[in-house]
């Protein structure tokens, strides 16, 4: 089994790339716990000894040995970063895809760190379900660019990467010891901006009116300091969630554009199948 490990800003990345891989691809969501997840992220049983694995969960021992002693109550509540959010699987082809969500900017040790602890369990001697790697990363270029982020991974993650080939958006390079990929979520006309630049035309197309009387009272009710008024991003998720209340009361943006929320035909857009054409053309060996 191969296993591309898919390293996410945030969890409506996570929302949007699961959604995209399950319509397009036929990805299908492994909700086992997680001992009988496929290993090395599962257990490795030993049929001499069926009360101790022969390997244990790399998701289990991660959590379970967090230090949570000097965490405040509310940060020790939740699994530490990069955190497993998702296992999607895809039959056809044997390919396991991860979602990690690993908060963007800043998150490179310890993204590298988590990559190297798998790639050492993958040896013959474990016999775990997963004999491949490779690993994707997915940013907003944000106001800065897609350039600027290009070169911004290029430098955080030198560690993992071949230093005669650098990604660029959408592509894959060799990298030390795995293949290693970029994506990058921008506006195509200007270079910049972020995934809420594809959601917001399929929450638009899918409620229009909602939208636009969301639009309206956005405008209508913004301070001069509020985080709506400065940056557009910000704006595009205040919107997107006033028109999802209809459908998800009370919720998160990741409900919106959940299961519960779009439906699947959305996903189905040139943005989607960008991804996912992008995601399936790993150059493994």
């Amino acid at each position: 089994m191969r296993s591309v490990m898919i390293f996410c800003e945030g969890n409506h990345d996570v929302v949007f790339t699961a959604r995209s891989l399950g319509v397009l691809q036929g990805a299908e969501w492994i909700g086992k716990p997680i001992r009988d997840l496929p290993s090395p992220f599962g257990q490795v049983p030993d049929p001499a000894n069926p009360r101790q694995p022969k390997l244990k969960s790399l998701i289990a021992q991660r959590y379970s040995a967090r230090s949570i002693d000097e965490l405040r109550i509310q940060a020790a509540a939740h699994p530490p970063l990069p955190s497993f959010e998702a296992l999607l699987r895809v039959t056809a082809d044997d390919t396991l895809f991860v979602l990690v969500r690993s908060s963007g900017d800043g998150a490179s040790v310890a993204a590298i760190e988590l990559l190297r602890e798998l790639q050492a369990l993958l040896l013959p001697a474990f016999n775990t379900d997963v004999s491949q790697l490779a690993a994707v990363f997915l940013f907003d270029a944000d106001v800065a660019g897609v350039a600027s982020r290009e070169a911004t991974f290029a430098t955080d993650y030198a560690a993992i990467l071949d230093a005669a080939e650098r990604p660029s958006h959408a592509q894959w390079v060799n990298g030390k010891e795995f293949p290693v990929g970029l994506y990058v979520f921008h506006d195509r006309a200007s270079g910049t901006g972020t995934l809420e630049d594809i959601l917001a035309p399929l929450v638009k197309n899918e409620w229009t009116d909602r939208w636009h009387a969301a639009e309206s009272y956005v405008f209508l009710h913004e301070a001069a300091g509020d985080p709506v008024a400065i940056k557009p991003a910000e704006r595009q998720k205040a919107q997107i969630c006033i028109t999802g209340q209809f459908r998800c009361p009370g919720d998160p943006m990741t409900e919106v554009i959940g299961r519960n929320g779009l439906p699947q035909d959305h996903f189905t857009c040139s943005q989607s199948q960008a991804l996912v054409d992008f995601l399936n053309r790993v150059p493994w060996p």
